[in-house]
């Protein structure tokens, strides 16, 4: 899992960065607001966000995102805990907002609900896809041999299913920052689905969509 962490404090960012990387995730950290406006476009998991920042607030940030991304869960830190302030956090689009100071184990906890999705997601012909460690099993439970960026197409699909999903939202997420345009991504569809089966991506205008009907524990 991909965390993007907003937070000018040094000495607090060292320690969630820590803590996270202990746990086999990568976090890329920032402390000013515009310069990880510019990054969003690598693709993330997670958004863990302070609002105090220099050049662009962590809320001003969020609504960046919600404009994008609708879907990835973000998580606002502040010592802010003014109504306004918490209100618009949540107009804005958060997910959960953490009063500082706090406990680091309340974060892990808060990603780890949120952001982690250990589910199998049930796909066509017997085809399942662990969320979790982005494994891929056949009608007879064997894993399927994926690639980097086939993991990312599936995960991805799989945290939005039946939902239309942008091609603009594949590039950022799958590709991770490098621009590959539309023939890369029908390219990566086709071979995904030559591996699975090819209803179960729905080509639509401006994106691609998972149609599935169950969801498996």
């Amino acid at each position: 899992m991909k965390i993007l962490l907003l937070e000018d404090n040094v000495s607090l960012a060292e320690i969630i960065k820590e803590m996270f990387e202990e746990k086999g995730l990568i976090v890329d950290w920032f402390k000013d607001g515009e310069e990880a406006l510019y990054a969003i476009i690598n693709g993330y998991d997670c958004f863990v966000l302070d609002i105090n920042v220099p050049s662009l607030s962590g809320l001003n940030l969020l609504k960046e995102i919600r404009d994008r991304d609708k879907t990835t869960p973000a998580i606002i830190i502040s010592s802010n805990i003014e109504l306004e302030t918490i209100q618009k956090a949540y107009v804005n689009g958060c997910n959960d907002f953490l009063k500082k100071p706090f406990y680091i184990y309340e974060l892990e906890c808060k990603v780890d609900l949120l952001c982690k999705n250990e589910k199998n997601i049930n796909l066509c012909e017997g085809f399942s896809y662990n969320l979790k460690d982005e494994i891929l099993y056949d009608k007879e439970n064997n894993s399927v041999k994926l690639t980097h960026k086939e993991k990312r197409l599936l995960t991805l699909l799989c945290k939005t299913p039946n939902i239309t999903v942008s091609l603009e939202v594949i590039e950022q997420y799958v590709w991770e920052g490098e621009i590959v345009g539309i023939s890369g991504i029908r390219s990566l569809i086709k071979r995904v689905r030559l591996k699975i089966c090819k209803e179960f991506i729905q080509t639509e205008n401006y994106g691609y969509k998972l149609i599935t009907n169950q969801m498996g524990s």
